[in-house]
């Protein structure tokens, strides 16, 4: 006897290939107080009035007048069929109607992607929302999750079976708990290294693999059901989750499994069969989240109506927010199809994205702000005291909201933060991570008080310790410098170091330039503008009039790691010699002494 089977039915799978290369950069140009709450802080009128799309950012206008913005690049997709959307068919008047590969196929499949840390996260919160109440455990709420997935199924009379059952859910639903508080951009997913061992230590190991897409394929609904459709299940379900091993495989040989057959949009269009009356790709959907407290919120949803155009401006972001994008290639597949009202053939049109990829960005910038210029010094005869004045530093960000005035005694003793002037009126503050600090709300007493809260830049301070006794001709002497803090919590460097006394006999104040600008906090001496080595002798009397030289060289010759030898002594040899010039500061004559050296070698020998 010979046994026939039916045709499968076809199931057409759409593939609508996705972007590439997907680029994010933070620019910023300028501060706006509010920039970290509202995100249209600063936006120029011209902007606002004017599609996003037509703001060329490669003038200098733009830079200047744009305080931030994000700018997304990446790769077009290949094809060989780029188009546009009809006027009447734009994709942004029909955002609605979009709709994703994955559902354009028959209801007898199953599109599930592996490792989607959306469904993980949902069962997550629906374990929390409706079994951890106050007073239960994590471990009781899903003890009591289980309990209730167990009470669904038919008693079988199989206690042996219950019980592996219910060790095969608490495992389950412990991953799922474990993974689901893990951070939200592995995407739920565990990784190896090339020797197979699984990576503990996520730090930085995140941010790699934020871009790799999970596993996302077509099943068959006969073998694997959609168990992540609802957190809780039904009884049918349920009845499917127990036979799907045994039926699911028995029926995929029946005449009831279909055939997946790929359709391609792109530049394997070509390749499809004549069902579709053409292919294209028409444009972008690109969705912006905004990572917070409470998760993953929506923001926005831009749409770009040209498949060649590889880059997008998004200038309404928060500072310091963490944003996702989110890119999805728009298709358009016209298909013939039969018209019941007008009783007639005719073409229909179906817009279908891709699978979306996402890329994210901080927006922060760390250009720390230059230190004050212009430092000076200025005695106040009225009130005898010491002012310190300053100039506002050449910042195109123009956010410096902080200024620091430092004090010590010598070079060979660190710096003392004697005030801090704050001005800084931003919505939402940073700090700078310093016990004295003008956005702190939490400094003592005495830390506070160092602290002056003004409206606006103050560019000076009168030092109160300052002291210049007339009657006993004593006068301080300090080494001043002055740094700068910019909104964002970042300090500059040490501005210029002078040291300042007072002059009685000139009645004013004298001040040194001790270090030039630029001096790294943690090293204020690094740029001191001083000779640290005295090449001056003074002597009188009889000690005059004789003079003895000592040649007592502690290396003749240096060599590197590299074999450079290096040579340290000048000597006759070489036609070198040294001079030493002497003066008499009686009568301002003077006269050279020249000392030349003999090879030390040809000394010993």
């Amino acid at each position: 006897m010979t046994t026939f089977s039916r045709p499968s039915t076809p199931a057409f799978s759409i593939y609508v290939p996705n972007v590439s290369n997907i680029n994010l950069d933070f620019v910023y140009n300028h501060y706006v107080y509010d920039e970290g709450t509202n995100p249209i802080a600063g936006i120029p009128e011209i902007f606002k009035r004017r599609s996003i799309e037509q703001v060329n950012t490669n003038t200098t206008n733009f830079s200047f007048r744009a305080p931030r913005y994000v700018k997304l690049t990446w790769d077009i997709p290949p094809t060989n069929n780029p188009s546009a959307a009809p006027p009447n068919l734009l994709i942004k008047n029909n955002l609605e109607k979009v709709a994703a590969e994955d559902s354009f196929i028959s209801s007898r499949f199953t599109s599930h992607q592996f490792s989607n840390f959306e469904d993980i996260e949902n069962a997550h919160n629906f374990i929390n929302d409706q079994y951890l109440v106050p007073g239960i455990s994590q471990a009781s709420a899903i003890d009591n999750y289980v309990s209730d997935l167990l009470s669904q199924y038919v008693e079988t009379g199989d206690e042996t079976d219950v019980e592996k059952l219910r060790n095969q859910i608490t495992t389950a639903v412990e991953n799922i708990e474990k993974i689901a508080d893990r951070p939200l951009n592995n995407l739920g997913t565990n990784y190896s290294n090339d020797s197979g061992n699984q990576i503990l230590d996520a730090a930085g190991f995140d941010q790699l693999v934020s871009n790799v897409p999970p596993l996302q394929a077509k099943v068959s609904s006969l073998v694997l059901p959609d168990v992540f459709v609802s957190a809780s299940l039904s009884q049918n379900d349920i009845t499917t989750i127990n036979n799907f091993y045994i039926k699911g495989l028995q029926a995929s040989s029946t005449n009831d499994d279909a055939i997946v057959k790929p359709v391609y949009v792109g530049e394997k269009s070509k390749n499809i069969e004549n069902f579709f009356s053409g292919t294209s790709l028409i444009g972008y959907i690109i969705e912006k989240y905004e990572l917070s407290s409470e998760g993953f919120v929506k923001i926005a949803t831009f749409v770009i109506e040209n498949i060649s155009i590889n880059s997008y401006i998004d200038l309404e972001v928060k500072y310091d927010t963490d944003y996702y994008y989110s890119i999805r290639t728009v298709a358009k597949i016209d298909v013939p199809g039969y018209d019941e009202t007008n009783y007639e053939v005719r073409n229909l049109t179906y817009y279908i994205c891709s699978n979306p990829v996402t890329n994210k960005i901080k927006c922060v910038e760390m250009v720390p702000p230059p230190p004050p210029v212009d430092i000076n010094f200025v005695w106040d005869y009225k009130i005898n005291k010491l002012k310190i004045v300053w100039g506002m530093p050449v910042n195109s960000q123009r956010d410096i909201k902080q200024f620091q005035i430092f004090r010590r005694s010598s070079i060979n003793e660190p710096f003392e933060l004697i005030r801090q002037k704050s001005f800084d009126y931003s919505t939402k503050k940073y700090v700078t991570g310093e016990s004295i600090d003008g956005n702190r709300s939490d400094m003592s007493h005495e830390e506070a008080a160092l602290v002056d809260y003004e409206s606006r830049p103050s560019l000076m301070y009168v030092d109160e310790d300052f002291i210049a006794d007339v009657e006993v001709f004593s006068s301080s002497k300090f080494i001043y410098t002055v740094a700068s803090i910019d909104a964002h919590g970042m300090i500059s460097n040490y501005g210029a170091q002078f040291e300042v006394t007072f002059d009685f006999f000139k009645n004013k104040i004298i001040k040194n330039l001790i270090s030039n600008a630029g001096a790294p906090r943690q090293y204020p001496n690094m740029n001191l503008n001083v000779d640290l080595f005295k090449d001056v002798i003074k002597t009188d009397g009889m000690a005059s009039t004789r003079m003895k030289i000592y040649f007592m060289p502690e290396y003749f010759k240096l060599k590197y790691n590299n074999e450079k030898v290096e040579t340290m002594l000048a000597t006759k040899e070489q036609n070198s010699f040294y001079k030493i010039q002497i003066i008499n500061l009686q009568n301002q004559k003077s006269d050279s002494l020249k000392v030349t050296i003999n090879d030390p070698y040809g000394l010993v020998k």
